[in-house]
């Protein structure tokens, strides 16, 4: 069994307009979401400075 045929079905399939249009959105939703999942805290201070007592 060869891959080739595996490859051009995979390649035509991403070149439909609107499929790769849907990656690329569900591409950027992950890091989206990724950056609220990390960042969602609401902690947005910066630290103390470490060197106050010099």
């Amino acid at each position: 069994m060869s891959i080739k045929p595996w490859t051009l079905s995979i390649t035509a399939f991403l070149n439909h307009r609107w499929i790769s249009g849907l990656l690329l959105t569900l591409y950027y939703l992950a890091i989206l979401l990724g950056l609220i999942w990390m960042y969602g805290k609401g902690d947005f201070s910066t630290p103390p400075f470490i060197y106050q007592g010099f």
